[in-house]
This record gives C-alpha cells, sequence and structure tokens, in this order.
C-alpha cells in the first residue's frame, strides 16, 4: 500500500508497508551523492519492494531544508548534489503515486512521538545529534506548522565566533554533531575516551537545547542520533544537569528522554505520514 523511504546524510532506508500500520523489513543503502544515482536506486528497490503490489503512495524524510511547498531541498549541507532537485516530482513520476515529504529529522520526531520515546505527550521536542544536528516540534501527533522548516543545529550558540577555531559562526551543529566533532579531533567519535571531550559537548548542547526548550515550550525532549545513543557518546544525564544550571526562566525542565526507535524511527514517522495520503 505504502513505499516508506528515510534518505539522511549517510544512509538511505525503505520499506513496504501492506496494511498501512506496520512495515517490513527496511532495505539500507549508502545514500548517493548524486540526485539522478539516488533516484535511481530508489526506484529499482522500491520496485523490488513492492513486487507488483498495489500502492497508494509514498511518504517519508530527506535530510536538509525544503522549501514551502515541501518538494526541493534548499541548501542541504549534507546532500549538496541534491540540491534544488525536483524530488517530490520525480519520485511520483517514477511511481505515479502521490509522494508525501518532510525534512529527515522532523520525520524521525514524528515517529518517536507516535509510538516511540514521546509516546502520549502533547508537545514533543526531537532533536538528533547524528552526522550533523536537527530536530522539529511535533504538536498533538504532527509535525508542527512551519514557513521553512526547522534547523535548531544552525542556531547561534557563540555570538562572536571565538568560542572554537574552527567555528566561525558559532552555530551549535560545528560544536557537536558527528561530522564537527571528527573534523576536530581528527579521529572518528566513537574512538574518543577522553570524558573531558564528552562533558565539554554535553555543556555546548545543553546551551542550544535551553534556547530550544524556551523557544518550543516541549512537555517532553526526546534526543537521539548516533552521538546520544552510541557508547561513547553525549552522556543524557550530563546534558540534564549542564540544563539546571543554565536554565533560570522556566521553572522546571521538561522530561529528557533518549529515543527509542533506533535507525528506523524516520520509517516510524514516515508510515504516519502516508496515512494523510488520500486515493
Amino acid at each position: 500500500m505504502y513505499l516508506l523511504f528515510d534518505i539522511g546524510g549517510t544512509r538511505t532506508r525503505l520499506a513496504y508497508s501492506s496494511d498501512g500500520e506496520k512495515f517490513g523489513a527496511p532495505v539500507i543503502i549508502d545514500t548517493p551523492a548524486d540526485f539522478n544515482h539516488g533516484l535511481k536506486a530508489i526506484s529499482e528497490i522500491g520496485r523490488d519492494l513492492i513486487k507488483g503490489r498495489p500502492l497508494r503512495g509514498l511518504a517519508g524524510g530527506i535530510a536538509g531544508p525544503l522549501n514551502r511547498e515541501k518538494s526541493i531541498l534548499i541548501n542541504p549541507p549534507n546532500l549538496p548534489g541534491w540540491d534544488h532537485m525536483p524530488i517530490k516530482t520525480r519520485l511520483a513520476e517514477a511511481f505515479d503515486v502521490p509522494v508525501k515529504l518532510e525534512n529527515d529529522s522532523a520525520v524521525v520526531g514524528l515517529g518517536e512521538a507516535a509510538v516511540g520515546a514521546g509516546h502520549g505527550h502533547e508537545i514533543v521536542a526531537y532533536i538528533t545529534v547524528s552526522t550533523g544536528i536537527g530536530g522539529a516540534r511535533i504538536v498533538n501527533g504532527a509535525i508542527d506548522v512551519s514557513i521553512s522548516g526547522f534547523e535548531p543545529g544552525h542556531q547561534i550558540i557563540d555570538l562572536d565566533g571565538t568560542a572554537l577555531a574552527d567555528n566561525p559562526h558559532g552555530e551549535l551543529e560545528k560544536f557537536a554533531s558527528g561530522t564537527a566533532v571528527k573534523a576536530r579531533y581528527e579521529q572518528e567519535p566513537w574512538e574518543i575516551k577522553d570524558d573531558r571531550v564528552w562533558d565539554d559537548l554535553a555543556h555546548y548542547l545543553a546551551v542550544g537545547l535551553h534556547n530550544t526548550i524556551l523557544h518550543w515550550s516541549p512537555s517532553i525532549l526526546v534526543l537521539g542520533g548516533a552521538m546520544m545513543t552510541k557508547k561513547p557518546g553525549i552522556a543524557i544525564e550530563k546534558v540534564e544537569l549542564e540544563l539546571k544550571t543554565l536554565m533560570k526562566t522556566f521553572p522546571s525542565l521538561p522530561k529528557l528522554v533518549t529515543a527509542q526507535l533506533g535507525s528506523i524511527g524516520g520509517l516510524h514517522g514516515a508510515l504516519v505520514l502516508a496515512r494523510d495520503i488520500r486515493d
């Protein structure tokens, strides 16, 4: 009935749902750097998953900011070869069905709100700390309305850009994302054993999350992505301690939890999106 996708900056995941309630085992590939190669791979894998069965629509997320029509990426930092390409149109043409497209972090957040760590909460703030830093506000089980989406990773937390030599614009993503950490320490994040490094990253992340809490006022803050969920990684307990020190405005913090759905959170969110598709 539905083909679900999650096109990340590093990996792409696809799965088929026959009933709109659950999906089968996903197929996972490296995300092609070139848009046309990516479309070809998605089309071939999708047809193999469908196996000629009826298809009502496609739904899923892609890494990067989208235009207001949710049809093309606008300056995606991790998928430059997909920039301004007609993604939604080409997918609809390839399968001859409607397509629902959203930012990948927002779709993961939707999944966590529906069946994951944020289930049962009215306002869920989801933040992923992975290749980059992204996130979204989920209200009453739906991605909140916006003009240009949500890009919490690009908030400025160092106004004059002097805290880190490699971050002149002072953006949160350049402080704590996996890409930034790898560039700064010249090794993969999971190879870093120095607790002081992870404590510093918890502090940087907490500064950004402090702003997110003030802006979005959520009842729960769900933290996902490899930098949070893998070990070594940023300890959520350290982040919470930092936030307790920083927060002076609200009387209490929202509940902080780690994401539950792992690498297939985007497919769970895509399934929620897919249910909005009508014949």
